[in-house]
């Protein structure tokens, strides 16, 4: 048996934008989130590392990603691993590595509306039991 499986908890480095697969109609998001690891070099010193990943999601989880996650917002999420292959404008090939999205919870609170506005959308943001996964 194999297993492909992808689990993150990070925050976005950008918007999110919802496009559509023009030949299904299909609502898709392309995103890249940041990792952070912390640690003391042999030296005692904090270092900081961050890795960027290429996220993509499909139907009803871009939706919901495309409408509520904004540069910063913390998410955990499932996917799995694909590699694309691609030919760039000289004739080389190019291979891009991405996480497919399956399974994302919010993490960041809900922040109260205070200022008589939709507190940035989150006031009607699906919790976990809400997910159509």
């Amino acid at each position: 048996m194999d297993l492909n499986k992808v689990m993150l908890i990070w925050r976005s480095t950008t918007d999110v934008e919802i496009k559509m697969i023009e030949s299904s109609g299909t609502p898709v998001v392309n995103f890249t989130v940041a990792t952070n690891r912390r640690y003391k070099n042999k030296d005692e010193q904090l270092v900081e590392e961050s890795e960027y990943h290429r996220c993509v999601a499909y139907g009803n989880a871009a939706d919901i990603i495309g409408k509520y996650v904004t540069k910063g917002k913390r998410m955990y999420v499932e996917g799995r691993l694909r590699t694309r292959k691609r030919e760039d404008t000289n004739g080389g090939t190019r291979y891009s590595t991405e996480i497919v999205v399956d399974n994302f919870i919010f993490l960041d609170s809900r922040p109260t509306n205070t200022d008589g506005g939709d507190g940035a959308g989150w006031d009607t943001a699906p919790t976990e039991g809400d997910m159509p996964f």
